[in-house]
């Protein structure tokens, strides 16, 4: 039985209980960071069992932008093309394959999106051709901050909680 939630509980009451007692009040920078790990902590506790589907939804929505930015390019990027298929092919592989592990999950998810601003940035594109391709990606990316902004909604960031989407419903 995992007790990773149970573990993460124990470590925060243990820097509440243990370690910020000792803390010196004047030290601004530990009475600073102490309470970040603990909100840390507490919030890791109500999100770890969830990370593997983020991983995977983040890695869905990477490939779903980079799918797009491939059909938007010339015909002459031949170099960003297959660059950008082949990383295409390795993250739709490994997200269709239910035996994937979050790391490769987080991994390829990163080279995509790295993938994806590398031919953004591609100064052997045209201007206007370039400006194309980053109105796609900014246009794609609203899910994946909608997702990211309910995600992170327990730390107060948002104004109006209310006008979130659940992660359930996001997943």
């Amino acid at each position: 039985m995992d007790h990773s939630r149970n573990t993460l509980g124990a470590l925060r009451k243990s820097l509440l209980d243990g370690v910020a007692p000792a803390v010196d009040r004047s030290d601004p920078l530990a009475s600073e960071q102490l309470p970040l790990v603990v909100d840390y902590l507490e919030f890791l506790g109500t999100r770890i069992y969830r990370i593997h589907e983020r991983s995977r939804f983040e890695l869905g929505e990477y490939l779903r932008m980079a799918e797009g930015l491939l059909a938007r390019l010339p015909q002459s990027a031949t170099a960003a093309t297959a660059t950008l298929a082949e990383h295409i092919d390795a993250g739709r592989t490994a997200r269709e394959c239910a035996s994937t592990g979050t790391t490769e999950l987080i991994e390829l998810a990163s080279a995509l999106a790295t993938t994806v601003s590398t031919v953004v940035q591609d100064e052997s594109l045209s201007d206007d051709v370039r400006r194309a391709l980053g109105r796609w990606v900014v246009e794609s990316s609203r899910p994946l901050l909608a997702f990211q902004r309910s995600w992170y909604a327990p730390f107060g960031f948002e104004a109006d909680h209310g006008r979130l989407r659940s992660i359930d419903e996001l997943l």
